[in-house]
This record gives structure tokens, C-alpha cells and sequence, in this order.
């Protein structure tokens, strides 16, 4: 029953949806269950909350840790990562703030997977577009955007490394899928999913994010960088 409420409160949302994620829920959700208005997960965290369906709002507030285990934060992130995962720690130190606490957590995801291409940037020589080429320097995701809205170019047409420019954030996770396994994947489709909800302010559950949820986060992000430098 708890896994029914919680996969129906996905599917109204998930943009991202591939094939196999229902079997990868089906999954992980047996961790969830549900006991004198505490919400356990797998048989660790325990989560008080004011009705029973809010089981939903603490798998959407939870997603790495439900979704991938324990993890632990890194220090060693990228600058910007860095910053918003400390704003998230105090978020959920002072708590009271879930919506933006758990707004926080799934930035430290998107925020990473901007980062992760800028760091694959630093590889590329050349930007092309078409016949042109534009030197790679002191580049990073954010500016090669500006770079191409200032110059005009059809986002559909440019090439880095030979491959194209993923400009939308779906296109960018699809890109950053080359460094995760079939539950990243899904745990970063689905906290970025639900980051949007909250950015645009249409959300309708209560959330309870937890510490643990972050340093899930924190590690599925930090991990995306070891595979990356590994790649060589």
C-alpha cells in the first residue's frame, strides 16, 4: 500500500521516466515502512511525521539516501557545490525549513552535474560550430551558454569533443548518465525532477529531508568526479 501511494505521487510528476526505473522503486522501496507516526527507513532513519501519507514526502525529501544508501560529505567538491551543500547542513540544522532544505539537497545534485561538464571542458580544445571554431578557455558550463546566446548560435548545432552541447538540463543528465550506474541515474532524474517542483513552487506534500539524505547526495556527486578524473 505504501509503495502504491508513493510510485501513483511519482508518476504524476516524473518527467524523466526511463525503462527499468519501476523495477529499481520496487526495489528500494521495500525499505519504507510505516509505524505509530514514524516513517523507518531501512530500519535506520526514523522520521516522525502527522499522517500516514506523508510516507510520500519523506521518500521525495530522501531520494539518494532511499534510492542509493548511507553516504558521507566531501569537502573535496567543486567550489560552488561546496557552497550550496553548507547552506543545506545549516538549513537542516536550525530545521523548519524542509521545502527549502530539501530545494538545497537535490541543488547539490544539479549543481554537481554543471560542474562535472565544466571539468570535462577543460579537455577540449576547440568549441565548433559548423565550419567555426571558437578556442576552449577559461571556459565552464555556465559561460559556454552565455557564449552561445551572445554569438547567436543554434544550441542544436554546436559541437564540443566532438559531441553535442547538452544545453537543457535533461540533455545534461543524459550526458552525465556516462559516469553513473541504473540507480545514480534514476536518484538524480528524480531529486532534479522534484528540485523544479519546488523552484516553481508546485508542490503539495510535506517533505521531511534528513542529514542523511545530503550526505547520500553529497556522495553520489562526489562520485560522478572520481569516475570522471579516472576516465582520464
Amino acid at each position: 500500500m505504501l509503495k502504491k501511494k508513493i510510485i501513483r505521487a511519482i508518476d504524476d510528476f516524473f518527467q524523466y521516466k526511463k525503462s527499468g526505473d519501476d523495477e529499481i522503486l520496487d526495489e528500494v522501496l521495500d525499505k519504507i515502512e510505516y509505524k505509530d507516526k514514524y516513517v523507518i527507513i531501512d530500519g535506520e532513519e526514523k522520521i516522525k511525521v502527522d499522517k500516514k501519507k506523508d510516507v510520500v514526502g519523506v521518500f521525495l525529501a530522501n531520494i539518494p539516501y532511499i534510492i542509493l544508501g548511507p553516504g558521507e560529505l566531501h569537502d573535496d567538491l567543486p567550489e560552488k557545490v561546496r557552497k550550496i551543500q553548507s547552506g543545506a547542513i545549516k538549513l537542516l540544522e536550525i530545521g523548519g525549513f524542509n521545502e527549502i532544505a530539501t530545494l538545497e539537497i537535490y541543488l547539490v545534485m544539479e549543481m554537481s552535474l554543471r560542474a562535472l561538464y565544466s571539468e570535462w571542458l577543460k579537455k577540449a580544445e576547440y568549441v565548433k560550430y559548423g565550419k567555426k571554431k571558437v578556442k576552449v578557455k577559461n571556459l565552464d558550463y555556465r559561460k559556454l551558454k552565455l557564449l552561445l546566446k551572445r554569438k547567436g548560435w543554434s544550441k542544436y548545432k554546436v559541437k564540443v569533443n566532438g559531441e553535442a552541447f547538452p544545453y537543457s538540463q535533461g540533455s545534461l543528465l543524459a550526458w552525465a548518465e556516462r559516469f553513473m550506474d541504473d540507480k545514480t541515474s534514476l536518484a538524480f532524474r528524480l531529486a532534479i525532477n522534484v528540485r523544479n517542483l519546488l523552484a516553481h513552487g508546485e508542490f503539495e506534500w510535506n517533505l521531511y529531508p534528513t542529514m542523511r539524505s545530503l550526505e547520500s547526495a553529497s556522495q553520489a556527486s562526489w562520485l560522478l568526479f572520481e569516475k570522471l578524473r579516472r576516465s582520464g
